[in-house]
């Protein structure tokens, strides 16, 4: 409720806030997966009801809390389930994720089917598929959802790597956080307590407010905690 702000081009915001404020709530809007009860979320000026979903799917890139592989491909799974993925959009988004060497290990590489390999797939993995997922082919918009949550050193420098280049390119990067490490390349911040905005501006003086007030919206966390 009450959550009113913008993100331009070249820009990353990241939203933090206790469990259950709503930042994956607000992630699934954002990403049309849920349909807001009130006001409108656009994207380039149309509300998100106007656009076809498979056209939405192609500009938004979306890295959920909890990383889905289908039935298919390591290839397929980052291509979002193309049946005939571009191979080099494909190992382009798996570089940016640092999944590309992790991926040429497996049996198969790129071509290794997931049923029944989740057991030989450590959390971190997924997740770097999950990310090459969300990077792929270039999206204009990424959402990312705690998204170093189970990534190793390599893992969380490459998606600040990852977060950079997106801004370079004019991209917009909306990043739901715990964590301290996955906001250095946010510009501003989005904070929610109780399902409602409490403050958006620039991340330094978003963060000198939150230690002024004591780290109150960053209670309960073990990660939260951290950004005090």
């Amino acid at each position: 409720r009450g959550v009113n702000f913008r993100i331009e081009p070249g820009q990353a915001v990241g939203v933090i806030g206790p469990s259950g404020s709503g930042k994956s709530t607000l992630a699934r809007a954002i990403t049309s997966v849920w349909l807001p009860a009130a006001g409108q979320i656009r994207l380039d000026g149309a509300t998100l009801d106007q656009y076809e979903p498979d056209a939405l799917g192609r500009v938004i890139g979306y890295l959920p809390q909890s990383v889905t592989l289908f039935d298919g491909t390591i290839a397929q799974n980052i291509a979002r389930l193309t049946p005939e993925p571009d191979t080099e959009k494909v190992v382009a988004a798996a570089r940016a994720a640092a999944a590309h060497d992790m991926i040429l290990d497996l049996p198969d590489g790129y071509e290794t089917r997931v049923s029944g390999l989740g057991a030989r797939l450590s959390g971190g993995q997924i997740q770097r598929i999950g990310l090459a997922r969300a990077l792929y082919d270039n999206p204009v918009l990424l959402v990312l959802d705690e998204p170093n949550s189970a990534l190793d050193n390599d893992g969380s420098v490459a998606l600040n790597a990852a977060v950079q280049a997106a801004k370079a390119d004019g991209r917009a990067v909306l990043i739901m956080a715990h964590r301290p490490a996955a906001i250095r390349q946010c510009d501003k911040l989005v904070v929610l307590n109780g399902g409602v905005q409490t403050m958006f501006g620039p991340t330094r003086e978003v963060l000198e407010k939150v230690l002024a007030n004591a780290g109150d919206i960053t209670r309960g966390g073990d990660g939260a905690g951290g950004m005090t």
